[in-house]
C-alpha cells in the first residue's frame, strides 16, 4: 500500500465543526486504501476516544502538544520575520518541521489539511495535495466590510491580501489544490492544478425522524459558535429581525463554544436561547419552523447547511450561504438577503406550516445525489491516484 502523510493544525477529533468532521471523515476513507500517518498539532490532552478510533483504522500518528503561549508567541514573531500570514506563522513550527522532513522520504504523497499547514510541505519534491477547503483569503477580503467586530475587521484587512498571495503561491506549488467552492477554484484560474472536492453528509441523517414539538415555533441557527461568520450572522438576524418577529416565534442558536457576546443574548432578548454543546442538536433542528443561515461573512460550503438539508428541514439562506452548494432558490431552500424577506418569510410559515413542506423532500433528495461521502470518496481517492500516477510518468 501506498503511504501519505496526514498534517492538520489541530487533532481532528471530536469531530465538531466543519473541519474536523471533513477530516476525521477523510481520515476513516483513506485508511481503507493506503498506511497513513496522522502528523497533528495539539494544545489539549488527548481523548482516549481518538486512540480508539485510530487503532479502528490501523491509523499512525505523531501528536505535538504545544501550549497556547507558544502559538501566540509565533504570531507575534511573524510581524517582524517574513510576510507570510498570520495563521500561517501561528501554526509552524521548527521542530515539526524536522520531524516531517526527517520522515518525508519514506511515503508516497504529502496531504495538507487547510491552508495553515502547507508551509510543512512547500520545498519537499513529493506529490504534494493541499486540501485548501476555502480561500480563506477570498472570503477575509469580501467580509471586512460586513463583520461587526471591530478586531476581526481589522483581521481581515491585514490578513486579506497576505493570505490570498501565499494561497496563490500554494496552488503553483502543489501538485493539486482542493476546493469546496466551484467560483474559488475557477478564481485561481489554474484548471491543471485544482479541483472541485465537495465532501459529504452523515448519511444517518436522511433517516432521523425524532419530533418534539416543543420547538414548533422554533427559529434555529445551527453552527460552532466560535467561529466568526456565525456570530455575525446570529447577530445580524438578533440586530435585524428577530424584534420583528410575532412574540410566539422563539430564536434558538445551536452549536458548541458560545463566545460571551452569544452567551448574553438570552439576558437582552427573553425569546432567545443558546444551547452550547448538546449531544443531538438533530432533534431541535428537525422539530423546528425553520432553519436560518444569514450569513454575512465567511464563505465555502456550509457544513450545517448541508445536515440541516439531509435532515428534511426549511432552510432559509442568504445568497453568500446559498451560492457554494449550488441547490435553487424556491426548490430547495428559500434564499432572503434583506430583514423585510426574512420576517415575510417566516411568518408565512407559520402562518401556513404546510406551505413550504416540498422543500424538505427536495432538499433531502438534492443532498443524497450531490453530498454523500460515498461520492466524496469516489472523488478523492481518483484525485489521489492521478496525482500519484502522474508522478510516477514524469519520474519514468
Amino acid at each position: 500500500m501506498k503511504k501519505i502523510i496526514f498534517i492538520t493544525s489541530r487533532l481532528p477529533f471530536p469531530p465538531i465543526g466543519g473541519d474536523r468532521i471533513k477530516a476525521y471523515n477523510l481520515l476513516r476513507i483513506l485508511s481503507k486504501y493506503y498506511n497513513v500517518h496522522l502528523v497533528s498539532l495539539c494544545d489539549k490532552e488527548i481523548p482516549l476516544e481518538f486512540l480508539k478510533f485510530a487503532n479502528e483504522i490501523n491509523l499512525t500518528y505523531k501528536l505535538i502538544k504545544k501550549r497556547k503561549i507558544s502559538y501566540y508567541l509565533n504570531t507575534i514573531k511573524s510581524f517582524f520575520k517574513n510576510n507570510l500570514p498570520l495563521q500561517v506563522n501561528y501554526y509552524y513550527f521548527k521542530d515539526v518541521k524536522k520531524y516531517i522532513d526527517n520522515i518525508s522520504n519514506e511515503y508516497d504523497l504529502l496531504y495538507s489539511n487547510l491552508i495553515r499547514t502547507a508551509l510543512y510541505f512547500q520545498d519537499i519534491d513529493k506529490p504534494k495535495i493541499l486540501d485548501m477547503a476555502d480561500s480563506i483569503g477570498l472570503n477575509y477580503i469580501k467580509s471586512f466590510h460586513k463583520t461587526q467586530s471591530i478586531i476581526w475587521k481589522l483581521i481581515y484587512k491585514y490578513e486579506g491580501r497576505r493570505l490570498l498571495e501565499f494561497e496563490k503561491y500554494c496552488v503553483k506549488n502543489f501538485n493539486k489544490s482542493l476546493f469546496f467552492n466551484q467560483d474559488e477554484k475557477n478564481y485561481f484560474n489554474m484548471p491543471a492544478k485544482t479541483e472541485w472536492v465537495p465532501h459529504g453528509v452523515n448519511e444517518n441523517l436522511f433517516i432521523y425522524n425524532k419530533i418534539d414539538n416543543k420547538y414548533k415555533n422554533y427559529v434555529v441557527f445551527f453552527g460552532k459558535m466560535d467561529y466568526q461568520p456565525n456570530i455575525d450572522s446570529v447577530l445580524w438576524f438578533v440586530n435585524n429581525v428577530l424584534h420583528r418577529l410575532r412574540k410566539e416565534i422563539k430564536f434558538i442558536v445551536v452549536g458548541a463554544y458560545p463566545t460571551k457576546v452569544i452567551k448574553d443574548l438570552p439576558k437582552k432578548y427573553k425569546n432567545v436561547e443558546i444551547t452550547g454543546f448538546i449531544e443531538d442538536p438533530y432533534l431541535i433542528l428537525k422539530s423546528s419552523l425553520c432553519i436560518v443561515a444569514p450569513m454575512q461573512t465567511g464563505g465555502g460550503i456550509q457544513n450545517k447547511i448541508l445536515e440541516c438539508m439531509a435532515l428534511g428541514t426549511i432552510n432559509i439562506v442568504s445568497s453568500l450561504a446559498a451560492k457554494p452548494i449550488g441547490a435553487l432558490h424556491n426548490q430547495h431552500f428559500i434564499i432572503n438577503n434583506t430583514p423585510e424577506e426574512f420576517i415575510n418569510t417566516i411568518h408565512t410559515l407559520f402562518e401556513n406550516p404546510g406551505i413550504y413542506n416540498y422543500l424538505k423532500i427536495n432538499s433531502q433528495q438534492y443532498i443524497k445525489d450531490n453530498f454523500t461521502w460515498d461520492k466524496y470518496e469516489k472523488k478523492i481517492i481518483s484525485v489521489i491516484e492521478t496525482t500519484l500516477s502522474n508522478n510516477n510518468s514524469e519520474v519514468a
